[in-house]
């Protein structure tokens, strides 16, 4: 089943210089669901369609190796569940429902309740095998296509925090969990190998 996201693009009206300034990593978060519009906005800035053939985070080549997911839990107007998002046509492709909603708290390293607290979670998977292919020729030899797949990942992330300030929405990174534990929760093909994981939800304290 498939959902359409609203148009983003509209909400996002602070300066990106108060953005950098107030961007911070919010662990807590408050009972209150996230609106659709929200997420549109998080999902476009992480990967959106900005022109033909680009998006709104830089990719080595314009190889966009880069797959989205989103495990939604609190967000206005969608069921729980996992989905993926189509970049291209700006919509969430549902892959599973509520009742195999995966627990997280054995993915992440250490005690990370975020994991499980969060509105949403957005993974971020990379393949990898396609990008080292990709860019072979270039020494070192296997390596510099994994790299610029991670960098990728790293801009497309902070895409979505700053766009995340924007929004007074609370946003952390994960990057201490589990490959093997996160590939199958986020329902990625084993090709993807899970690079970043977004936990956002609505603060706990938006006055700050």
């Amino acid at each position: 089943m498939r959902h359409e996201l609203p148009v983003p693009g509209i909400s996002l009206q602070r300066s990106l210089g108060r953005c950098m300034a107030e961007r911070r990593s919010v662990r807590v978060y408050a009972d209150a669901p996230i609106p659709l519009s929200a997420l549109s906005e998080l999902l476009w800035a992480l990967q959106g369609r900005t022109g033909e053939g680009v998006r709104a985070s830089p990719s080595a080549g314009g190889l966009y190796p880069l797959r989205v997911h989103v495990l939604v839990r609190r967000v206005t107007g969608l069921a729980r569940g996992m989905y993926a998002y189509e970049p291209d046509e700006h919509v969430l492709e549902r892959l599973t429902d509520s009742t195999s909603e995966p627990e997280l708290g054995d993915v992440g390293i250490g005690e990370q309740p975020w994991l499980d607290e969060s509105a949403a979670v957005i993974a971020i998977g990379a393949d990898i095998g396609t990008a080292t292919d990709h860019f072979e020729s270039q020494p070192p030899r296997g390596e510099r296509g994994a790299r610029y797949a991670f960098i990728e990942a790293g801009a497309a992330a902070e895409n979505a925090h700053l766009a995340a300030t924007a929004l007074d929405l609370g946003l952390v990174l994960v990057a201490g969990f589990d490959d093997t534990r996160a590939r199958a929760a986020f329902r990625f093909p084993p090709e993807f190998l899970p690079a970043v994981l977004l936990c956002v939800g609505d603060r706990a304290d938006p006055a700050r």
